[in-house]
């Protein structure tokens, strides 16, 4: 554990190494997840980092290959990963968070969101926005 969280505070760059083990928390989310009464949860662990045009992990589905509810909390995650400060890096304002989400950078695409979802998230980015303030304002 106490490996894990030196990887998770490390404020440079990860190692192949470092990186392929953070790549894991989905696989061991699901594990934890592994009752029949927790089957949407487990698809949220196990898939949240699989993108749409399969370029994500751990499994590189694709599509609708995901379940939804991964789907639409791999949307939150990226939108709450470029909003929040980490130890490498700064947050985003929320202009900024929308204007990578909808037309990409270095790191994201609009290829790795559901066209659906992505619709969606034009027309109430805002919503997206009063919910982290508040998050944040009240944590």
């Amino acid at each position: 554990m106490e490996r894990a969280k030196s990887i998770l505070l490390k404020k440079q760059n990860l190692t192949d190494r470092e990186w392929n083990e953070m790549k894991k928390h989905t696989i061991y989310g699901a594990k934890i997840l592994n009752e029949p009464d927790f089957k949407i949860a487990k698809n949220i662990a196990l898939y949240h980092h699989e993108k749409y045009n399969g370029n994500g992990y751990p499994y590189g589905l694709k599509g609708n290959d995901i379940p939804i509810e991964a789907q639409i909390v791999s949307h939150a995650d990226v939108y709450d990963a470029l909003r929040s400060n980490r130890p490498y890096k700064k947050g985003f304002s929320h202009n900024i968070a929308v204007e990578i989400i909808l037309n990409g950078d270095n790191r994201t695409n609009p290829e790795d969101f559901n066209p659906k979802i992505l619709k969606i998230f034009r027309t109430y980015h805002m919503e997206f926005k009063k919910l982290y303030d508040e998050y944040k304002e009240n944590n």
